[in-house]
């Protein structure tokens, strides 16, 4: 079992990655805490009045109450919930899980919405704007957020978490970027031409990438497998990315036998063992690739790579781009 904390270090740039990407798209400030409230990420987007609210040490401790609040009820509905804030704006938030434990909740909004009467205050709300003039110009400030784009921006950020943050969130979620398969593929068609190849691969969109999936290696995977030995499996990979992932470590998890794991597996997944851990690695690089800061190397050992050649070589298998061409091409298109 990972410990939390290593975990949470491990994957701290890439959620910080993702929560700044979320609001430069949705215009709503975001921040990771962990289960008292306590800021794990940077905070993005955060608008002036919050930043007075958390800088004060007694409505710092009401935001915190109030982040918890939220992620408890995301926990309860099953689904970001938005909800009303204990100084009335609307925030929603999501639970990041490890071997089916919360240790940190993804907090989003900071709405001041004119239409949020169907909404119930998270905490009891207090009334601190009238003895802060601050404070109070602040909040006035706020521009009015439509309700149905933060209703949006919630059931969005549960769809990335779902479908791409796999590898930090505890949960059988589908495949990712790389499974992405051209709707001609998936009707049996054996052929695709490099447009129609880069056009679904969601991840070469995101970046603006010409690379693409090689139509050999391209399956249709079964997004929600029926076993519970195969679940189980995948929420097993999905949180031990950065490590070393055998077959053998994962049967003994899900108590089969290596070789019953093997045929339940690309029976119930439409694609063997290896060739998914490694769809899961090379999604997962694709987001720290895009980060500066982080070399190849550590990329590598970070996803439990022993040798960056062979890092290397899975990527281009995947993409047809090294990881090297892959970064040169995300710096060429943000000039």
């Amino acid at each position: 079992m990972l410990n939390r904390q290593t975990y949470l270090v491990s994957n701290q740039k890439v959620l910080d990655k993702i929560l700044q990407e979320f609001t430069a798209a949705t215009d709503l400030p975001t921040i990771l805490v962990d289960t008292q409230g306590n800021a794990l990420t940077s905070s993005h987007g955060f608008t002036p009045f919050c930043q007075l609210m958390r800088q004060n040490e007694a409505t710092q401790k009401l935001c915190q109450n109030c982040d918890v609040a939220g992620g408890h009820l995301a926990l309860n509905n099953k689904r970001a919930t938005p909800y009303l804030c204990h100084a009335g704006l609307v925030d929603f938030s999501y639970p990041i899980k490890l071997d089916d434990q919360v240790i940190a909740y993804i907090i989003c909004g900071q709405a001041k919405v004119k239409d949020g009467a169907e909404l119930q205050p998270i905490t009891e709300q207090k009334n601190t704007l009238s003895t802060n003039a601050a404070l109070k110009s602040a909040y006035t400030a706020l521009p009015f957020v439509n309700l149905d784009k933060v209703k949006a921006a919630a059931k969005l950020l549960q769809m990335i978490i779902n479908n791409y943050l796999t590898d930090i969130v505890d949960q059988t979620l589908t495949v990712g970027p790389f499974s992405s398969v051209p709707k001609s593929v998936q009707q049996g068609v054996a052929s695709a031409n490099d447009e129609v190849w880069a056009t679904n691969n969601q991840a070469a969109q995101t970046a603006n990438i010409d690379f693409k999936i090689q139509p050999a290696a391209a399956q249709t995977v079964i997004d929600h497998p029926q076993k519970a030995e195969i679940k189980k499996a995948i929420v097993y990979i999905n949180s031990h990315l950065n490590e070393t992932i055998t077959l053998n470590a994962v049967a003994k998890h899900v108590f089969l036998s290596s070789y019953y794991l093997s045929k339940l597996f690309k029976k119930e997944m439409n694609i063997n063992f290896v060739d998914y851990v490694n769809r899961k690695k090379i999604d997962r690089a694709i987001i720290l690739l895009q980060d500066a800061t982080w070399s190849i190397d550590s990329i590598a050992h970070n996803l439990g790579f022993s040798q960056t050649s062979y890092f290397s070589k899975t990527f281009k298998k995947t993409t047809e781009l090294s990881p090297s061409q892959y970064r040169k091409q995300i710096q060429k298109n943000n000039e």
